[in-house]
């Protein structure tokens, strides 16, 4: 019976701990990955409006 008991308290404090984990993850982690992925379709938005005035400067000179 105690080692039952035992183990559930062990086994109670293994799965605090994960919940735990998961909100720091979830709440802290996963903001600076939106962050960087943010700003990374910033730059290619960026570069793709240039790409694509180079296209139009290109055209010009060829019409």
């Amino acid at each position: 019976m105690i080692e039952t008991e035992d183990t559930i308290r062990k086994l109670d404090k293994d799965v605090a701990l994960i919940k735990q984990k998961l909100d720091i993850l979830e709440n802290n982690h996963l903001a600076h990955i939106k962050k960087d992925v943010d700003r990374i379709l910033y730059i290619l938005g960026a570069v793709g409006i240039v790409v694509l005035g180079e296209l139009f400067v290109l055209l010009n000179a060829v019409l």
